[in-house]
């Protein structure tokens, strides 16, 4: 159990370990807090119980592995402070990695709020996808392996927010994922998270990074997870696009003649508003949202801004109400999904399979040009700047989809070829 600050959570989860119907299992503690954590930790006398503080912050994978070197048991798991395991987690999760020693055990579990309360059901996929494995919505916390395969691994990354996303992606050559339907912990969201204290895009690159290594890393004879990726992306933007499409012409046509368009946020759903404002010949000036785009506070040429200019209007990704039940129809006439999923996610598999065999190829990579044009390559350019963390000058082609980027006819610098 890494430990930081959540002495309010703590005496929780550490009740929920001393409340397992099997009871042979020793708790390790690895505390950098400054609250009261030592004090409430003061309470428990459990000799299985072994409680280490150390002053000064250590990022969860260095604490990880500096519990892993000290485990006595076979098999291991861990438990974030302001989580709390069923009672059945210790039993259920032994018997299952008894059958094969370099498995990861991985189990549905219960979502709760701040104060505990059961929110939803989160079950995992069966059988959980290759191609979903590796891209930014992996399999992270909870799991369970032996420390057979944690050294095989080399533990848990040490560099960035994703430290549980690199040692399942890494394990999956070793052996099989195991799957235990049954619930068997309980997962709090809160506001003091790290995930949301990070930011959903800080978190989604750190995972990203960890996929990149890991398909860099992976054995030659193991199943490619980006196997289809290219058609994949094609079919999704074939779809998405002509959905932005109708929308965006939509839109448009409430806000008149407007010179000054900005659209608000920096999503999925943004990225194609702006492109189909391209294609409709509207110059987009920039985006409205917290500008957590890299240092320049950039997303594919334009500003991002936290508040428009005077006077500008702004254009939102999404409709609703009456108006969104219009635009449903307006897609179900032309053949296209009624909803906007296609629009509004950024399908992880999908930009995954798209986005890492091309940046595998140069992952240093800081600044690049796509060899393209159209939707694809423009979703293409969207991909590497939010999710790969690399700037996209613009297009090697005669015409740019995104007219903030400009074209080079010749080979200017590095560049990514997608196919004509």
């Amino acid at each position: 159990m890494p430990s930081y600050n959540q002495a309010h959570f703590i005496e929780e989860a550490v009740q929920s370990v001393l409340a397992q119907e099997d009871g042979d299992w020793e708790l390790l503690i690895l505390d950098n807090s400054t609250d009261q954590t030592p004090a409430v930790m003061a309470k428990f006398t459990d000799p299985r119980i072994q409680f280490h503080h150390q002053p000064g912050r250590m990022d969860v994978g260095t604490c990880l592995n500096w519990m892993l070197a000290r485990a006595k048991g076979p098999e291991f798991s861990y438990i974030h402070t302001d989580n709390r395991l069923l009672p059945c987690f210790v039993g259920d999760h032994k018997q299952a990695l008894s059958a094969h020693p370099m498995a990861v055990a991985v189990c549905d579990y219960w979502e709760i709020d701040e104060a505990g309360r059961r929110q939803k059901r989160r079950k995992r996929p069966d059988p959980f996808p290759l191609r979903r494995l590796f891209s930014t919505d992996s399999i992270g916390v909870p799991f369970a392996s032996t420390l057979e395969l944690a050294r095989t691994v080399g533990g848990f990354s040490t560099d960035d927010l994703a430290d549980d996303v690199l040692f399942v992606l890494l394990a999956d050559a070793y052996g099989p994922r195991i799957h235990l339907h049954k619930p068997q912990m309980e997962y709090r969201v809160h506001g003091g998270s790290r995930f949301l204290q990070e930011g959903v895009n800080k978190v989604q690159r750190a995972i990203y990074r960890s996929v990149l290594r890991a398909s860099r890393d992976r054995p030659p004879t193991a199943p490619d997870p980006f196997e289809e990726g290219l058609a994949r992306a094609q079919r999704h933007v074939a779809i998405a696009s002509r959905m932005a499409l109708i929308r965006c012409r939509s839109h448009l046509r409430a806000l008149g003649g407007v010179d000054a368009l900005w659209i608000s946020g920096t999503g999925p759903g943004s990225f194609w508003m702006a492109w189909a404002c391209a294609e409709l010949h509207r110059a987009v000036a920039g985006f409205v949202d917290t500008p957590v785009i890299g240092a320049e506070n950039l997303l594919l040429g334009l500003p991002v801004k936290a508040e428009p200019p005077l006077g500008a209007r702004i254009l939102y990704p999404r409709s609703k109400g009456r108006t969104g039940a219009v635009q449903a129809l307006r897609w179900i006439s032309k053949g296209l999904p009624p909803l906007d999923h296609k629009l509004k996610r950024l399908p992880a598999d999908v930009m995954s399979g798209l986005l890492v065999p091309f940046h595998r190829q140069t992952p240093e990579a800081k600044e690049i040009w796509i060899k393209g044009s159209g939707a694809l390559a423009a979703y293409l350019a969207y991909g590497a700047e939010v999710l790969g963390g690399v700037k996209v000058r613009g297009f090697l082609s005669r015409e740019s989809p995104l007219p903030s980027l400009g074209t080079q006819n010749g080979m200017a610098g590095l560049h990514w070829d997608l196919p004509d």
